[in-house]
C-alpha cells in the first residue's frame, strides 16, 4: 500500500507558453509586475507598476509579425503574451526581436492548421485543392478544410510550406478561384468582422447576430485547437484564458465546445468521412520536417494511430527521405526544434512526477502520465537499467525535461509479452488511455455480463488485474483498490476458489474443481467456465502449486475427469459470452483473447474501445 503525498514537479520547458509566462511576471528586482491592464494612461504609453518602479512600453518600440501585419510590443502585453522581463532584455540587448518572435511564432506567424494529405502508399504530400482535381477526397472536403485553414489563419501550401492570405493563395494558384466566396467568408474568423466601424471577433459576432453561433462555435473551436483564438484587432492568437479575460470568448461557449450536445463534431475525417472535432484531427496529424506543417495521414495504413504495443505513435516524416519517425526519433537525430518535439510529444503523453511513501516509509519516486495511466517506478528503472541515473540527475538539475526523461525511458523499454495473460482491461482508441474492466463498465464502454466474465477470467487465473502496474490482487484487497465494486466481489469469491484451492468442509482437504463441483461447493457452470479461462489462457492451474498443467497432466494429477477434459477441447462447445466493444457482436472468450493486444507496458493483453462519439447526424464543415 502507498499513499501520495506531494506532486514534485511538472513539465519544465525551457520555452515558457504564454500562460507561464502570465504567470512568472517580472520577478527580479526593480522588475514590474503582472498587472497590465490599468486604466486612464496616457495613449502613447502602457505601463506597469510595481514598488514604486514604472515601466513604460511605447508603441513603436519593438514591432513583431502577426498572423497579418506587425503587432507592438505593447500590444503582446496587453494581450499577456509578452512579459516585462523580456520587454527589459529587449531594451538591453540581452535578447532580439527574432528571438522572441520564433518564441510565440504558434501566437504570430505560425501555420498551425492542418496543411494538406500526406499519402500514406507513396509517401508524397499534396494539398487540399490538388487532391480533390486528383478526385482522391471530394470537393466539399477540400473546401471544409481549406476553410478551416482561412479561419485559423491562413492558406497553407503544403509543398512550399507558404502561407497566403485568400485572395493571394488565387492568384498564386494555390487554391481554385470557385472556392473564393466561401474562403472570403471564412477569412473574416481571422481578419475579423466589420460592424459600426468596429472589428469583431467570432464570438463578438455571434453575440452581434453578425454569425450563425453554430459555425462560430466550429470556428472558435478550431482556432483553440490550433494554438489560440483569433484576436483580429491586434492580429495575434490568444490562449482561451487570456481571451475570456478580454471578451474574445465567454465561459459556456468554451465550456461546451467539445460537448456534442451544443458543439457538434463536423470536420470529416478524410479516411472514413467520420466527423470529429478538430483538436481530434490535429492529434492524428504527422509532422512534416520540410514544410514545417501537419499533414494529415490518408491510406489504410493509420501510421499516427495510437498502437497499445508500441511506445511512441509515428508523428513526424521526411518527405525527402521517406522516413517515418516518432517525435523523439526526429528530436534526436536534430530534425525538429526542442518547442516541436515537446508539442508533438505532449500530443501522447503528459508526465508528472510524484513522490508516493510505502507502508514502511521509504520514499518512491512515480512518473505517471495523465493521458495513458502509464506509470514508472523511477528507483526501480534505474535499478533495472531502463532508465540512466545520469539522464535522471539532468533532469533534477533542469538540463533536460520531464517529457524527455519519459521519453529515454520508453525508447529503452523492450515490449514483453505475457503468454498467460487473461484481458486484463482495455484501451482507449483516441486517447491511448489503459482503463481497467470495472472502469470501462461505469463508462459504458462494455456490458455488465461482459465485464462479469472478464473479471472471472482474472480472479480464475491469478487475480483482479490493474492495467495501469500489471499487479494481481485477491478480491478483498481488489475491491479496496477500487478495481471491482461489492456486486461483482460477491459473485466473484466462488470463483477465486478455483485458483486458491477448495477445503472439505469436513475433513479440511483441498480439493479439485470436479471434487468440489461434485460436492455441491461451487456451481457446475462457473466452474467449467474457470477451468476454460485457465486452459485458454495456457493451462489448467494446480491449485497451491499455481504451476500450468496441460489437459492430460491435469487428468492425472486429478483436478479434471474425462468429461471436463472433452468439454474444454470442444471448442465449438465455448458459450459466446463477451461482447466486443468494437464490433458489438457476440464472442467466444477465446475469440477476445485473439482480438487483444499485448501492451508494451505490462505485457498483458488489453481489447480496444473507443468512446460513443453520439454525433448525431454529421455534417461537413460550415455545410449549409
Amino acid at each position: 500500500m502507498h499513499t501520495e503525498v506531494t506532486t514534485l514537479k511538472q513539465e519544465k520547458c525551457p520555452v515558457p507558453s504564454a500562460e507561464e509566462w502570465m504567470l512568472d511576471g517580472c520577478r527580479a528586482p526593480g522588475g514590474c509586475s503582472r498587472d497590465f491592464l490599468k486604466k486612464g494612461l496616457e495613449p502613447e504609453t502602457f505601463q506597469n507598476f510595481d514598488g514604486g518602479h514604472t515601466c513604460l512600453v511605447r508603441d513603436d518600440e519593438f514591432k513583431f509579425q502577426g498572423l497579418r501585419h506587425t503587432v507592438t510590443a505593447r500590444q503582446l502585453v496587453e494581450a499577456k503574451l509578452l512579459d516585462m522581463k523580456t520587454v527589459e532584455q529587449l531594451r538591453l540587448g540581452l535578447k532580439t526581436v527574432e528571438e522572441v518572435q520564433k518564441t510565440l511564432s504558434k501566437f504570430l506567424t505560425k501555420a498551425t492548421s492542418i496543411a494538406g494529405l500526406y499519402l500514406e502508399s507513396t509517401k508524397e504530400k499534396i494539398s487540399f485543392a490538388s487532391a480533390a482535381k486528383k478526385i482522391i477526397i471530394d470537393k466539399m472536403m477540400a473546401l471544409a478544410f481549406l476553410e478551416a485553414q482561412a479561419a485559423t489563419g491562413f492558406i497553407i501550401d503544403p509543398i512550399s510550406g507558404q502561407t497566403y492570405s485568400v485572395e493571394d493563395a488565387i492568384l498564386k494558384g494555390v487554391i481554385d478561384p470557385e472556392f473564393k466566396i466561401r474562403l472570403l467568408e471564412a477569412e473574416k474568423a481571422a481578419l475579423g468582422y466589420s460592424y459600426s466601424s468596429k472589428t469583431l471577433s467570432v464570438f463578438q459576432a455571434m453575440e452581434n447576430r453578425m454569425l450563425d453561433r453554430q459555425k462560430g462555435k466550429h470556428m472558435l473551436e478550431a482556432q483553440i485547437a490550433s494554438g489560440g483564438v483569433i484576436d483580429p484587432v491586434r492580429g495575434i492568437r490568444v490562449p482561451p484564458g487570456t481571451a475570456l479575460q478580454q471578451g474574445l470568448l465567454n465561459n459556456a461557449v468554451l465550456q461546451f465546445l467539445h460537448e456534442p450536445s451544443s458543439n457538434a463534431r463536423v470536420f470529416p475525417n478524410p479516411n472514413n468521412k467520420q466527423a470529429l472535432y478538430y483538436s481530434e484531427l490535429l492529434q492524428m496529424c504527422v509532422f512534416d520536417i520540410d514544410c514545417q506543417c501537419l499533414l494529415f495521414p490518408f491510406g489504410e495504413r493509420n501510421i499516427s494511430n495510437l498502437n497499445v504495443e508500441k511506445t511512441h505513435r509515428i508523428s513526424v516524416v521526411d518527405i525527402k527521405s521517406g522516413a517515418e519517425l516518432t517525435a523523439y526519433e526526429a528530436f534526436q537525430r536534430n530534425l525538429i526544434d526542442k518547442s516541436t518535439y515537446l508539442e508533438l510529444s505532449g500530443q501522447q503523453y503528459q508526465w508528472k512526477e510524484a513522490t508516493f511513501f510505502e507502508s514502511y516509509g521509504h520514499p518512491s519516486h512515480m512518473l505517471s502520465d495523465t493521458k495513458t495511466g502509464l506509470q514508472f517506478n523511477i528507483n526501480e528503472a534505474i535499478e533495472q537499467g531502463t532508465v540512466d541515473k545520469g539522464l535522471v540527475k539532468k533532469y533534477q538539475e533542469g538540463l533536460i525535461t520531464l517529457t524527455e526523461l519519459a521519453d529515454s525511458l520508453l525508447s529503452r523499454l523492450v515490449p514483453k509479452k505475457d503468454l498467460h495473460s487473461p484481458i486484463a482491461g482495455y484501451w482507449l482508441t483516441a486517447s491511448g488511455e489503459r482503463i481497467s474492466v470495472l472502469k470501462a463498465s461505469r463508462r459504458n464502454l462494455v456490458d455488465r455480463i461482459t465485464t462479469l466474465r472478464c473479471l472471472e477470467a482474472q480472479v480464475s487465473t491469478g487475480g483482479i488485474i490493474d492495467p495501469l502496474t500489471g499487479k494481481k490482487y485477491r478480491v478483498a484487497e481488489a475491491l479496496h483498490r477500487g478495481l471491482v465494486d461489492e456486486g461483482f466481489a460477491q459473485q466473484l469469491r466462488q470463483c477465486e476458489l478455483v485458483i486458491t484451492g477448495i477445503g472439505h468442509p469436513i475433513t479440511n482437504k483441498v480439493m479439485s474443481v470436479v471434487e468440489a463441483v461434485n460436492a455441491n461447493i461451487i456451481n457446475k457452470e462457473m466452474g467449467i467456465r474457470c477451468l476454460e479461462f485457465q486452459y485458454l489462457t495456457g493451462g489448467l492451474i494446480e491449485p497451491q502449486v499455481r504451476s500450468r498443467l496441460s489437459i492430460e497432466e491435469a487428468l492425472q494429477v486429478g483436478i479434471i475427469d474425462v468429461f471436463i477434459a472433452t468439454k474444454l477441447k470442444d471448442q465449438k462447445s465455448y458459450v459466446r459470452n463477451i461482447i466486443c466493444p468494437q464490433t458489438k457482436r457476440k464472442l467466444t472468450y477465446k475469440e477476445a483473447l485473439e482480438k487483444a493486444d499485448f501492451d508494451f507496458h505490462t505485457g498483458l493483453k488489453l481489447l480496444e474501445v473507443s468512446e460513443p462519439l453520439m454525433t448525431g447526424i454529421s455534417s461537413l464543415y460550415y455545410s449549409s
